[in-house]
């Protein structure tokens, strides 16, 4: 009798395949497939994989003939095990999973590529056991749950939009999660308190944006500063009247920063120098500063960035100053001189003839709640 370790080993009514057969139709089957696959010895130890190392489930039965798939379900997608035989004789396991869907085709594709011939295949379910909940479900208070089901569907629906950095569907994504929400039910939650209420809505909200965008390869230091920045948006509200843009804001930046890291052409180190720059925007810079964080000479970094960005970096940091004072003035009760030298600036006149040459609007002006005519 050959063993798993063995070159070559036998399959259905004779046919030879070597382990660097099943390996390539292991590989083919991942790629195919999108499932993660792995080839286990009779033991289940893992001999070869293809995708990722996801914990297997703990099969109360495994397969015993050719013909027979035995399929986990299990929380996190199903597992499918084929039985790999040399006569009759069991070598290993070629296991599949977790699947989101349609597992039931490809247990028939595993088979069929196994034993080199169309097959009936039996699929025997080995549903994975839930420890019981502790929350009693028939006593707690339900809406309709087809509502529920849609609201669900529209807020995965947004955060995939953010993680794919979608800026033309989000509107559209924004409009649907805010519909099926019940927002007045949640408003309702904490008793005579909208306002508290309304708050508690929008850190979750914040938080969901915030794991879509990491899942769209934001990185965790950026996502940080910006959840934090929204936190105390949220906090600051002393009305129910900025409830609603704060929810299309948040989603609207999570997702262009998505969109902004897809679209984005820079070279590794003017990328570099850009993170430097929106982390420390507010401190005095040089282009000696910028440079170091870039780990590239200044005269190298300024002539890249200037070909990449077409500004300077020094044009391009006072922008990013005006950008973020815009927001500090519309979101903030601040004067003009605080926010010139909160974002960085130590000469406040200097300061205004920036603003509106950018913004077309004074800082005055734009505190006091007039829409700016933005310059390119």
């Amino acid at each position: 009798m050959l063993t798993f370790g063995e070159i070559n080993f036998q399959i259905a009514g004779g046919t030879r395949m070597n382990l660097a057969d099943t390996e390539n139709v292991m590989v083919d089957l991942a790629r195919i497939s999108g499932v993660s696959m792995r080839l286990c010895d009779a033991q289940l130890a893992t001999v070869s994989l293809s995708g990722d190392d996801a914990p297997l489930p703990v099969f109360r039965e495994l397969p015993t003939t050719r013909h027979r798939i035995e399929r986990a379900i299990t929380t996190q997608g199903d597992f499918l095990a084929v039985g790999i035989f040399s006569e009759e004789h069991l070598q290993g396991y070629l296991i599949a999973g977790p699947c989101e869907s349609e597992s039931g085709s490809l247990a028939r594709i595993m088979v069929t590529c196994l034993i080199e011939s169309e097959a009936q295949v039996t699929i025997h379910d080995d549903h994975l056991k839930v420890a019981p909940l502790q929350v009693d479900l028939a006593a707690t208070d339900s809406d309709n749950d087809d509502l529920i089901a849609r609201r669900y569907a529209n807020q995965n629906r947004l955060m995939a939009a953010i993680t794919q950095g979608d800026v033309e569907r989000l509107p559209q994504m924004i409009a649907a999660a805010t519909t099926t929400i019940g927002i007045e039910d949640f408003f309702s939650r904490v008793p005579n308190r909208r306002l508290r209420s309304a708050k508690n809505i929008l850190y979750v909200f914040n938080t969901m944006c915030r794991i879509a965008a990491e899942r769209g390869n934001i990185s965790p230091v950026v996502l940080d500063r910006i959840s934090t920045h929204y936190a105390i948006e949220i906090e600051q509200l002393t009305s129910l009247q900025r409830h609603q843009q704060l929810t299309v804001e948040m989603a609207t930046q999570y997702c262009a920063i998505v969109a902004a890291r897809r679209n984005n052409h820079y070279s590794r180190k003017v990328n570099q120098a850009l993170q430097f720059i929106y982390r420390h925007y507010q401190e005095d810079l040089s282009l000696a500063d910028v440079a170091a964080a870039a780990q590239a000479a200044p005269t190298y970094l300024s002539r890249r960035f200037k070909q990449e960005t077409t500004e300077t970096v020094f044009t391009y940091i006072n922008r990013y100053r005006i950008t973020m004072a815009q927001q500090y003035l519309r979101h903030r009760p601040e004067s003009v001189t605080d926010v010139a030298f909160h974002v960085g600036f130590n000469n406040v006149t200097y300061f205004n003839r920036l603003f509106k040459r950018y913004t077309g609007i004074t800082p005055l002006a734009y505190l006091r709640g007039s829409e700016p005519a933005v310059r390119e």
